[in-house]
């Protein structure tokens, strides 16, 4: 059961992302009529199409165990700590004030830093800090000044 869920989203970002795969659908179209290249076309778009959209959302779930963080479809947004992994974490307002050698940001209120005993630093931005300090401390997870 999961202490802490969210998924965060951001409408801008969504427009930025939609105005490639658009653009690979007119060129998709164009090779359609064309006669020409359409194979190789659908499978550029299809595959640029599914990386842009994992992209476009991260979800954040803390249980007992882990802190996991995933895209869309967890294809490139990608990563699972360890509760028993983290030294510590940090909370900072606004969602660029903290940078993890591994960073996963959209626009937030928000910046998660979580310090690894082994491994790298992970950032994250959230839109709900108070929930998720809760859920970390809940945990036993010291947090950094």
């Amino acid at each position: 059961m999961a202490l802490y869920e969210e998924t965060l989203t951001s409408r801008a970002f969504q427009i930025i992302v939609l105005i490639p795969i658009l653009a690979m659908l007119a060129g998709l179209y164009s090779a359609y009529h064309a006669g020409e290249g359409f194979g190789i076309m659908l499978a550029t778009t299809l595959g640029i199409s599914v990386l842009l959209l994992d992209v476009a959302a991260i979800k954040i779930e803390i249980d007992e165990r882990e802190v996991r963080i995933r895209g869309l479809f967890g294809l490139i947004v990608r990563k699972t700590v360890s509760i028993e992994n983290i030294a510590g974490f940090e909370v900072r307002k606004g969602w660029m004030s903290c940078y993890g050698t591994i960073h996963f940001t959209l626009p937030a209120k928000a910046c998660v830093k979580i310090r690894q005993k082994k491994g790298w630093t992970v950032s994250f931005s959230t839109n709900r800090p108070e929930n998720l300090v809760e859920a970390l401390r809940a945990l036993g997870v010291p947090r950094e000044p």
